[in-house]
């Protein structure tokens, strides 16, 4: 009988919290596979950080008691814990695969992405969701634009929540309030994307302010180009906020006759060290290719929009240090990943991240890199940056905004 080497399932977000006043871990999921938030406390706090694919059940024992400075624990605990994760659809396994193809199978036959952050991340009624985004870009009134070099080609958005980001928020879409594009390149980050580099899907989306049709004939013309690199189904939309915070923005300045094509990126983080830009990556060089040439087609026609966040620091995304710890090295790093940006250095940017490892998790990373290749010779302003820091969890994330011109 081969080794079992237990391993969490991705699509989880693990954070640090408390409970009854108690030290506890949040664990939610991504995919919304399990409808409701799991608390582990006590031992688990301990032994979850082991439950890695690369300890089998007799390593994970081993360090388990080592943590408990050589206590030992009963003989069964670690089988019963594995088992309670498994049964609660945390764990790679058959379990979560069955609940999975089932989740697919069902949002396949579904015609439409409907906002799943309408009533909780802003206003489902239309009339207040407008006021609601009339208000944010109000907020950037006053502020001058810096003096562009050509039109705005492309936008990057932060894709934190609304409230937390509503100042970069407002400048980064006031600045788009002039322009009419018919056609819109929507490219996200995708949080719960597990196969694949990039996800695609043919679905319309709706929002509280209307239908937006897909070009559905261009994404299947990038489904076709992609081989590997594209996953095989679009789950990883349903419940992605990145670009469904970013198109509320869209439709409130355009309205929703413009068509879209939506794409969402994985981490490239273990391709640091195998490429040297995303064009170099197996898979990608023909999409993204073509989504250049979709790019360039109809200046003044075509926007490009990417709703991105760069810095995750703290315990919630897996530091052991607090974020006031790793603040100014964050910082910093941001700092060269942005002038990078502005410069349109794609190498330059690729070396950066590759230089920490990725050790700040900035997931926007991918799509900004996609970006530079599929907007190539473009030129970027930066508009504002900023920290949001969590206290309960002590953890932080950074966002900016950044409009490109051609």
């Amino acid at each position: 009988m081969p080794e079992f080497f237990p391993r969490l399932r991705q699509g989880l977000q693990i954070a640090p919290t408390t409970y009854q006043g108690r030290r506890a871990l949040l664990v939610r999921d991504c995919l919304g596979i399990i409808q409701d938030p799991v608390i582990l406390q006590g031992e688990a706090l301990s032994i979850i950080g082991l439950i890695d694919g690369r300890r089998n059940i007799t390593d994970i024992k081993l360090d388990f008691i080592r943590l408990r400075g050589g206590v030992l624990v009963e003989a069964d605990f670690v089988e019963s814990f594995l088992s309670e994760l498994d049964a609660a659809l945390l764990l790679e396994g058959p379990r979560y695969r069955l609940e999975k193809d089932k989740l697919i199978a069902s949002y396949l036959r579904e015609p439409v992405q409907k906002a799943s952050h309408a009533g909780l991340s802003y206003p489902s009624d239309p009339a207040q969701l407008k006021a609601y985004l009339s208000s944010i870009l109000e907020l950037a009134l006053g502020r001058p634009l810096p003096a562009l070099d050509g039109a705005i080609r492309a936008l990057v958005s932060p894709h934190i929540d609304l409230e937390t980001g509503k100042a970069i928020y407002g400048q980064v879409y006031q600045a788009a309030s002039g322009l009419r594009p018919q056609r819109v390149l929507l490219l996200g980050t995708g949080h719960s994307l597990e196969e694949g580099l990039m996800s695609l899907t043919e679905k319309d989306f709706e929002t509280p302010l209307g239908l937006v049709r897909t070009d559905k004939n261009f994404v299947r013309k990038l489904k076709s180009s992609g081989g590997p690199g594209v996953a095989s189904h679009d789950l990883a939309f349903r419940l992605e906020h990145s670009l469904e915070f970013q198109l509320i923005f869209l439709q409130h300045l355009f309205g929703s006759d413009f068509s879209l094509v939506p794409v969402l990126f994985g981490s490239f983080e273990p391709m640091l060290n195998r490429a040297r830009r995303p064009l170099e990556i197996p898979g990608l060089a023909e999409p993204l290719s073509l989504l250049g040439e979709f790019a360039e087609g109809e200046p003044g026609r075509t926007l490009i929009a990417a709703g991105v966040d760069f810095s995750h620091i703290g315990p919630k995304f897996g530091h052991r240090e607090r974020a006031s710890s790793l603040l100014l090295e964050a910082k910093e790093h941001d700092r060269r990943l942005i002038g990078a940006c502005l410069r349109g250095d794609i190498e330059g940017f690729w070396t950066e991240s590759k230089k920490v490892g990725d050790r700040y998790n900035v997931c926007g990373f991918s799509s900004l890199a996609c970006l530079l290749e599929i907007l190539p010779g473009a030129k970027g302003y930066l508009l504002d940056y900023a920290f949001w820091q969590e206290e309960e969890t002590q953890s932080a994330v950074s966002f900016a905004g950044i409009i490109f011109t051609k």
